[in-house]
Parts: C-alpha cells; structure tokens; sequence
C-alpha cells in the first residue's frame, strides 16, 4: 500500500517572494521599523544569507519582527547554496522557523499564521508519514485562518490550491488509511483547488498557481485550460532555483496536452 501521496500533503512548495509586505499594524520603535524595512529590501533582492544575518538575534517578541525572521530562515532553507548541500542544516533552519512562527502565531497576526503552515509544510520532508499526515490538517487550519485575515495574499491562495489538489489526489485506499489512523480523511476536490488558484492568479500572477491550476485542469479533464495555464506558467519571469524546477514541469506537462 502506498502512502506517497499522503505523505506529501504537507509538502506546501509555495515561494512567496519579492512581496512588499505592508507596515506593521502595531506600534514599533525606529530601530524595528529600520530593522523591518531593512528585511523586507532584502527578501524583495532575494539576497537570503545577507537577510539571514541581519535578523539573527534580532527580538522575537514583536511578531511584526517574528515572522520575518521565521521567513527569513525559511529562505535560506530552501534557496541557499549551504542548505542545499547539507540536509541537517535546511531541517534545522525550518525547526527555527518553524518555532519562531509558532510562537508568533499567538498575536494573531495573519502573516505568522501563513508562515508557520509554509515551515510545517517544509518540514514534512524531514518527519515519518503519520506526523506528516497529521499536520497536513493544521496547515490546513493555519491557512485558512491566514486567508480571513490577508485575503488579498496570493500566496495564503496559492498554498490552499495546492492542499486542495493533493487531498483531491488521494486514493480511496490511502483516503482510508487516513481515516483509519485520524478519524476523519482530508477532503477536497478539484474544483476547490481551481478555485483558490484562479483567485491566486487574479490576486498576483505567478507560476507555481499557474502550473497548479493547469494540473487541476487536466484532473477535469480540460486539456485545452490545462494547456493555457501551463503556457501563463512559462510565459512568467523565472526568478530562482524554484521557478526553474516549475519551468521543467510545465515543459513536461505541455508536451503532453
């Protein structure tokens, strides 16, 4: 029995990068204002070593801070060449995150919601099928609460699109083992999955919501729409490691439309 496409359900590959985020609702001092206009340039520039060392040891109890340095470890898990070379290194980085979101999560604030089920999602590929299942329902429930709070984030959009796809994919025997080992399976459709991805796309183009959206389009057996969005995919800026690998699926998932 296989377990792959279980497994993968948190597996969330969203990249929300180059995104301005908006002033801090909360009152900062000068020195965290500077600090977060700072951060935000270089998350924009992509320069993830420079942004991670800017924010190491920078007060966490602010989430406005908080969730930018979970973000900033996000990054250099999965787009420095370090990380890259060195498994324990990016599953560190995303526990750091990972927990430095947790901990935000408590303000309430909708950008630690959306960064804590991206870094829980990440480290799904470090965890044993059954814990990975299981948090595949609080990323769900993280990003839906981040989506009431940011609905004109993209990414909190795309991120939905793509757990919705995955629990669509799911097999009746793989939907009973989850049942089996939590009570109650995940459910969606891909209808669902469109849905979030096409409200992603009119938010902010990008390729990982076109690429999704033409996957979903093949699973409804809508060639010419699946072929259509993996062209919006390809005809989009290609902008790091990421969006090379979603470039080589498009190409592939074209040739076959």
């Amino acid at each position: 029995m296989t377990m792959a496409l279980l497994a993968a359900l948190p597996a969330l590959l969203v990249s929300p990068r180059f995104i301005r985020a908006p002033p801090a609702i909360c009152a900062l001092t000068a020195q965290q204002e500077d600090l977060i206009t700072r951060a935000d340039d270089l998350h924009a520039s992509n320069d993830v070593d420079a942004l991670f060392s800017l924010l190491q040891g920078a007060d966490t109890d602010e989430a406005d801070v908080a969730w930018r340095v979970a973000r900033a470890h996000h990054d250099k898990a999965q787009d420095s060449e370090e990380a890259a070379n060195d498994p324990a290194l990016k599953e560190q980085l995303l526990r750091e995150g990972l927990a430095i979101a947790e901990a935000a999560k408590a303000s309430g604030s909708g950008y630690a919601l959306k960064w804590y089920a991206i870094l829980l999602g990440r480290l799904g590929d470090f965890l044993p099928t059954k814990e990975k299942v299981g948090n595949s329902y609080k990323i769900r429930e993280s990003l839906e609460s981040a989506a009431e709070l940011l609905p004109e984030d993209a990414s909190v959009q795309t991120a939905l699109g793509q757990w919705c796809f995955k629990v669509a994919s799911i097999s009746w025997i793989e939907r009973n083992v989850a049942k089996a080992l939590f009570g109650a399976p995940p459910e969606s459709t891909f209808d669902e999955a469109l849905r979030y991805l096409e409200r992603s796309h009119d938010l902010r183009p990008s390729k990982k919501a076109a690429l999704f959206a033409g996957l979903s389009q093949l699973k409804r057996s809508e060639p010419a729409e699946a072929k259509r969005w993996f062209e919006l995919c390809l005809g989009l800026e290609s902008v790091g490691e990421d969006d090379k690998e979603l470039d080589v699926q498009a190409t592939s998932e074209l040739a076959r439309c």
